[in-house]
């Protein structure tokens, strides 16, 4: 049997937007285990731009080609959302595990579909979740673990941006391509960060609401995004800019979401956990904020995490690797995580067209 750290993993990534030549590409290439050995986008000189500044020799314009001619172990989906689906279910195919970028699916049916199909083919399905993986959101889980928080019966999780819409015009804000705005795309990352805190429990019912009321105004623009278009040129706003929901949990807990690309508030990014011991607060990069009553007295006070010298998605990947390894110790998202933060999301924009709490099925 080979040694597994020699071993070089043979990556293609699928889209070749901002948002990968920021993060997909240059992450996996941090690590030595990981060589991204071809690019794929069906804007071609986009893909040889991308595959000339990152020395990725494949460049391709269709996935399915690439699949069947480079034969990569493992496929990054990081394509507009309506793709993720059928993308992900050829890489599979293909014999690749598979890495996709938030969320999984639009629907929890379709996420069913392609976690089984992973399952029936022996092939690791994951979805791009990182900030969990920091080392302020490592250290709050440790603090919980050890019981600092006792039993947590509340939650509240918030990333509000100011100006913060992505790509206007782009597929970032057209419905028929994102299947939503802000929630599904920020949105994932703040409900996997307090819902990995409280250790996943299973969601029972939603109620939430959708609103867009400053991207359709020209109101919000963020300074990224692929193929970015002033709305004066005829660029599309049909998706949410805020949202926000409540989840019941089968823990007895309940969680509130927040989430906006654009608000007339501060910008917040803060998971708040509530137990019947202590509570604590992730928000600063370099430290947990950390509450509980001692002999009578609320104490509050900090715990210092040390510096991060890799991103969170880095440590992601790695810890990927790892498990592609055999490595017992490495953690990555879990089917069963997965599958409850898009059953979440479908649920909190159902509540929102109907006006109603959705019961979630089991």
């Amino acid at each position: 049997m080979s040694d597994p750290s020699s071993r070089i993993w043979r990556v293609a990534v699928i889209g070749a937007g901002a948002v990968v030549q920021r993060s997909h590409i240059p992450n996996f290439q941090a690590l030595p285990n990981a060589k991204v050995v071809a690019v794929c986008d069906i804007n071609p000189e986009r893909a040889r731009q991308v595959a000339q500044a990152a020395g990725i020799p494949g460049v391709y314009t269709d996935y399915q080609t690439l699949l069947a001619e480079v034969r990569p172990e493992i496929v990054v989906v990081a394509t507009p959302n309506i793709f993720h689906k059928p993308m992900t279910l050829a890489a599979l195919e293909a014999g690749a595990h598979v890495l996709c970028e938030k969320p999984l699916a639009l629907t929890a049916a379709d996420a069913v579909e392609m976690l089984e199909r992973a399952r029936e083919v022996g092939r690791v399905l994951t979805v791009g979740t990182h900030y969990r993986w920091s080392a302020p959101m490592r250290a709050a889980k440790a603090h919980i673990d050890g019981g600092f928080c006792g039993e947590i019966y509340a939650a509240r999780t918030v990333w509000h941006r100011r100006a913060g819409i992505p790509g206007f015009g782009s597929w970032f804000t057209r419905q028929e391509l994102a299947g939503g705005g802000a929630l599904l795309d920020i949105g994932i990352h703040a409900l996997d960060r307090a819902l990995y805190l409280m250790g996943y429990p299973q969601p029972l019912t939603v109620t939430g609401a959708t609103y867009a009321k400053l991207g359709p105004q020209g109101l919000g623009m963020g300074g990224w995004g692929a193929d970015r278009l002033a709305p004066e040129a005829g660029g599309r706003f049909d998706v949410d800019d805020l949202a926000w929901g409540m989840v019941r949990l089968d823990s007895g807990a309940v969680l509130i979401l927040q989430v906006s690309w654009a608000v007339h508030m501060a910008p917040e990014f803060v998971t708040e956990i509530f137990g019947d011991r202590g509570g604590l607060r992730v928000g600063h990069p370099n430290s947990v904020e950390l509450f509980t009553t001692q002999h009578g007295q609320l104490i509050t006070g900090e715990s210092q995490v040390p510096r991060q010298e890799e991103s969170s998605y880095t440590a992601m990947v790695r810890d990927l690797l790892r498990y592609l390894e055999g490595d017992t110790s490495a953690r990555i998202i879990t089917p069963e995580e997965a599958l409850n933060a898009v059953r979440i999301i479908e649920g909190i924009q159902r509540s929102a067209e109907s006006g109603r709490e959705v019961v979630l099925a089991r």
